[in-house]
C-alpha cells in the first residue's frame, strides 16, 4: 500500500508541474515532441499528402539540428517513430518494426499506426482527439499473425496529456536500448548477426502520459501479460554461412531448466528531463530518463514480485568547433526476484564493445559508462557543433560493472545494494572509430586483457 501511495503522489506532483508549465509556456512554432516520420502521419494525411505539405515537412527536418537529433538508421525515425523517438513507456509493449527480419520471425511484413505520439490529426469516427493505433503483420518464421489494437485520447487545450490502452499479441524484445531495431534487421538479413533476444508478449495495458512544452515528459502505465519463449526459426542470411545465429534464450531458468512461460502484472512510472536533447546552453546539453517497474501478484496474474529501476544520464559538450564529448551513465537495480529476461546484462554491441554479447550477468545491480570524443567537420549552420552526416573520428571508453547481490532479494529498494560498487571493480574497453552516424567502423579492445585481439563493429546508428 505504501508503494502504491508513493507512485500516486509522484504522478500527482509531476502532472501538476506539467500543467503549470503548459499554462505558463508561450507557443513555439517548432514543437520538439512532435515526430513526423513518413509512416507516422495519420493514414488520411498519408493518402492525401499535397506537394506543399511535403515541402513543409522538409523545412521541419532542416530545423532539427538544434535538437541534436543524430541521423542513423533508427534514431532519426524516418519511417516509424519507434522506441527511439517516443516516450520511455513505449518499450513496455511490443515494439519491433512493422517490417523486419530476425532469427525468430524470419521475414515479418506488417503495417503499424503508432502509439504515444504527440500529434492528433486523424480523429477516429470523427470523435475529437481520439485516435486508433495498432499493428497487423505476418511472421514467416513463426507462421502466425501478430497484432496490437488500441485507442488514445489527447486531453487539454494544448494536448499535453494522452490517455490510452491496447491489447497485443506479438514478438518483442527487452534489448532495444542496446542497438537499433532496423539496424539489427539489416545485419541479420545481410550477414546473420542478430544482436537481440526475443519473446512473445500477449496481454493488455493502459497508460497516461504528460509533457511540458519542451523539457519534461513522464507517465504511468500498466501491463498484464503472458511472456512465452520462442525458438530460432531460421539460419538464413544473404551473405555468410548458415549457423551464425545464436539460439534464442528462454524467458526464465529455474532449477537448471528452461521455463517457457511467465506471467507478469506491472505498474511502470517514467520521468524524463530534456528527452529530445535540446541545447541548454550554446555549447552544452544533457538529458535524463528514469523508469521504475513495480511487479506484484496483487496487481493481476503475476508470478513474480520485484521492483526494477533504471536511470540514464546523457550529456554533450562542444569544446571546440567540430569536436564534442559525449557521455552516457546508465544505472539499474532490481530488488526481489525477476525472471531471466528482466535481469541485468552487459557486453557486446551498445554496451561493452570488446566483450561477448551479455557476457557480464545475470545480475541485479549494474553500472555502465560510455565516454566518447568525436572530431569532425563543423556543421554548416552552427559553425561549431559537429556535422554528424559527414565522416568523423571517434575515441571511446566503455566501463561496466555487474553484480548479483543476494541481499537485494529481500530488500525494499532496488538501489539499496550499491554500497557494493567500487570504481576499481569496473571493467574497461577502449577503441577508435571512423565514419558517420549512418555508417561507422569501430575497433574495440578489452583493456583488462590487452593481449586479446580487437573486435570490429560496423554500426548503422550512434551508440547512444
Amino acid at each position: 500500500m505504501r508503494r502504491f501511495t508513493i507512485i500516486i503522489g509522484f504522478i500527482i506532483g509531476f502532472f501538476g508541474f506539467v500543467q503549470a508549465q503548459s499554462t505558463s509556456d508561450s507557443t513555439n512554432s517548432h514543437d520538439p515532441f512532435k515526430n513526423d516520420p513518413y509512416f507516422n502521419d495519420p493514414i488520411k494525411k498519408f493518402f492525401n499528402r499535397t506537394e506543399k505539405e511535403e515541402d513543409d515537412t522538409d523545412d521541419k527536418h532542416m530545423q532539427r539540428f538544434a535538437d541534436l537529433n543524430e541521423e542513423g538508421l533508427d534514431f532519426q525515425g524516418v519511417f516509424e517513430a519507434g522506441p527511439f523517438n517516443s516516450n520511455a513507456l513505449y518499450t513496455i509493449y511490443p515494439h519491433l518494426p512493422m517490417i523486419h527480419f530476425n532469427r525468430v520471425n524470419s521475414l515479418f511484413l506488417g503495417y503499424r499506426e503508432e502509439r504515444m505520439q504527440w500529434y492528433n490529426d486523424d480523429d477516429w469516427l470523427d470523435i475529437p482527439n481520439i485516435r486508433m493505433h495498432g499493428m497487423l503483420g505476418y511472421s514467416t518464421g513463426q507462421r502466425d499473425w501478430q497484432y496490437s489494437l488500441g485507442l488514445e485520447k489527447t486531453i487539454g487545450r494544448r494536448e499535453y496529456i494522452i490517455i490510452g490502452g491496447e491489447y497485443h499479441n506479438a514478438t518483442t524484445t527487452n534489448d532495444s536500448w542496446r542497438v537499433g531495431l532496423n539496424e539489427t534487421s539489416l545485419t541479420s538479413f545481410a550477414a546473420g548477426y542478430d544482436y537481440l533476444d526475443y519473446y512473445k508478449q500477449q496481454g493488455w495495458g493502459a497508460y497516461l502520459l504528460a509533457r511540458s512544452r519542451q523539457y519534461f515528459e513522464g507517465g504511468i502505465a500498466y501491463a498484464d501479460d503472458q511472456y512465452n519463449s520462442i525458438n530460432k526459426e531460421t539460419g538464413w542470411a544473404l551473405f555468410g554461412a548458415d549457423g551464425r545465429y545464436r539460439d534464442n534464450p528462454p524467458v526464465d531458468m529455474q532449477n537448471g531448466g528452461a521455463v517457457d512461460r511467465v506471467n507478469l502484472s506491472s505498474i511502470y512510472v517514467s520521468a524524463s528531463f530534456n528527452p529530445k536533447q535540446l541545447l541548454l546552453t550554446r555549447h552544452f546539453t544533457l538529458s535524463f530518463n528514469g523508469m521504475s517497474e513495480y511487479t506484484d501478484p496483487s496487481y493481476g496474474s503475476s508470478e513474480f514480485d520485484y521492483t526494477k529501476f533504471t536511470g540514464e544520464l546523457i550529456s554533450y559538450l562542444n569544446f571546440e568547433p567540430g569536436s564534442i564529448i559525449k557521455h552516457r551513465l546508465r544505472v539499474s537495480g532490481i530488488n526481489g526476484k525477476a525472471p531471466r529476461f528482466k535481469q541485468l546484462y552487459l557486453g557486446g554491441i551498445g554496451t561493452m564493445r570488446a566483450l561477448p554479447y551479455k557476457s557480464m550477468g545475470a545480475g541485479n545491480e549494474m553500472v555502465l559508462s560510455n565516454f566518447e570524443i568525436h572530431f569532425g567537420e563543423p556543421d554548416f549552420n552552427s559553425k561549431e557543433w559537429i556535422d554528424f552526416d559527414d565522416f568523423y573520428l571517434s575515441l571511446f571508453l566503455d566501463s561496466g560493472w555487474i553484480n548479483y547481490n543476494p541481499e537485494l532479494v529481500d530488500s525494499k529498494s532496488p538501489i539499496s545494494g550499491f554500497s557494493d560498487f567500487a570504481i576499481s571493480e569496473l571493467m574497461h574497453n577502449g577503441g577508435i572509430g571512423i565514419g558517420s552516424s549512418l555508417v561507422r567502423a569501430e575497433l574495440a579492445w578489452d583493456l583488462n586483457h590487452t593481449s586479446k585481439a580487437p573486435v570490429l563493429w560496423i554500426r548503422f546508428n550512434p551508440t547512444f
